[in-house]
């Protein structure tokens, strides 16, 4: 391919560019996260691959250079005579410009996408969360307040989420959540998203329930009326607080007539509750025709999966992290169609099957024909974006750009969204669009 002066110059500054945004992200990286060390290593090396693109760049020799150029280059090449290769005054041959990680980065950002495992509280930003605890007179400190978020464990974890919930003390406060995810949801290109509810502790803590979900309702409307992207909710009867208390919660949803309430799902401590005590209340769900997912093998080895699938009938599997203990179950995963919903930098944070994303099994998964779907699952608790996840499978298991898309458009018919072939051509037309502009053909 032929090349002209102003696309080198033009690729010298696209590095300039990519160099100077990979500082800023690496220099963002929070260094007491467990994923810390790998990430840094993986800007340091794009770095180190961009500045050694830039140099061989600089070092570019002409013969008679014209008056233009430069002053174009503005000291940018080293311009030098009477060398061995000649370069043609204006034209050289170059090699087509292949998109920098950076580029796939951006590109993974701004392709449309749907999301269908995050939890509300999780997706509150710290400065929303901030103006809450001061609308509310909660009391902290900064101090506190940043120490909360720079957790190291899972008890460090679970306090902040507490602490989120603290923050929340009428039904309007939940405007608040909406919000925030309608922000992380506006940065990423996420269109539609279900996500979970998990109302106990709000329950508990004197707040109604009908009023809780007609908020949250009436701020859902708003935001498509206003920005066209979709927001549905499962909620969360969970397993943390036992049968009885899920039943009750499922009868409140049952009282509720909203389409965005589009179903249940089953969280809380995996080792707590097992599945086969909760089929009372996934068989009436089911009954009522409502959607039915649930939280398995993430804290829990395969036979936790298997009595998901067999007592709850979910219809998709959140985390299934230890699926692959077992071929058998792989297997039925496949056969079935049962997605599994991934959930990477939370799997590895937790720490109980997996501790480093090229030990994750969605790699298999994926390779195995099972329907795979990417999902954040805390966001804003993570400091993670949706295309932050679909990067990491790019970067550390060897997903190429048309694998993600492929995890993406899987993803999109694992929602519950009534019109999915609809939802689907309208994502991939802007993404043969984006491939295009990004140079991913």
């Amino acid at each position: 391919m032929k090349a002209n002066f102003e696309q080198i110059l033009k690729r010298i500054a696209i590095i300039d560019r990519d160099i100077s945004e990979l500082n800023r992200l690496k220099n963002r990286l929070p260094n007491d996260r467990p994923y810390f060390e790998g990430l840094n290593s993986t800007f340091e090396q794009q770095i180190t691959t961009l500045s050694i693109e830039k140099k061989s760049l600089l070092g570019l020799s002409v013969k008679n250079p014209p008056a233009w150029l430069i002053s174009h280059l503005n000291g940018n090449a080293v311009l030098e005579e009477n060398k061995a290769e000649e370069i043609e005054e204006e034209i050289i041959n170059f090699s087509p410009i292949s998109p920098t990680e950076p580029d796939i980065m951006q590109f993974f950002k701004v392709m449309p996408k749907t999301e269908v495992h995050l939890h509300l509280e999780a997706c509150i930003n710290r400065a929303t969360l901030k103006e809450l605890l001061n609308k509310n007179e909660v009391e902290y400190t900064e101090e506190e307040f940043e120490e909360k978020f720079n957790f190291k464990d899972l008890n460090g974890f679970i306090q902040l989420f507490f602490f989120i919930q603290s923050a929340i003390k009428e039904e309007d406060d939940f405007t608040y959540l909406i919000d925030s995810l309608a922000e992380y949801m506006r940065e990423d290109n996420i269109i539609y998203a279900e996500v979970f509810l998990a109302p106990t502790r709000f329950i508990q803590n004197g707040l109604n329930f009908n009023k809780i979900i007609e908020t949250i309702v009436q701020r859902i409307r708003e935001i498509k009326e206003d920005e066209g992207f979709e927001i549905r909710l499962l909620i969360d009867v969970s397993r943390s607080f036992g049968v009885d208390n899920a039943m009750a919660n499922l009868e409140r949803v049952l009282r509720i007539k909203h389409e965005e309430v589009i179903g249940i799902g089953l969280g809380g401590a995996e080792l707590m509750g097992p599945a086969k005590d909760y089929e009372p209340v996934f068989k009436l769900a089911r009954e009522s025709g409502l959607h039915c997912v649930a939280h398995a093998g993430e804290d829990d080895g395969p036979w936790s999966i298997w009595d998901t699938l067999k007592y709850l009938q979910a219809e998709r599997i959140g985390h299934g992290t230890s699926a692959i203990q077992d071929p058998e179950l792989m297997e039925y995963f496949k056969e079935n169609r049962i997605p599994i919903e991934v959930c990477l930098t939370s799997n590895i944070f937790t720490g109980k099957y997996v501790r480093k994303e090229e030990n994750h099994p969605v790699r298999q998964y994926y390779d195995a024909g099972i329907v795979t779907c990417i999902n954040t699952d805390d966001p804003e608790i993570f400091n993670v974006k949706l295309s932050d996840e679909y990067f990491k499978l790019y970067q550390h298991l060897n997903f190429t750009v048309d694998e993600v898309i492929d995890l993406l458009k899987k993803g999109v018919f694992s929602t519950f969204h009534p019109r999915k072939d609809k939802l689907w051509k309208k994502i991939e037309s802007d993404i043969r669009r984006l491939k295009t502009k990004f140079n991913l053909n």
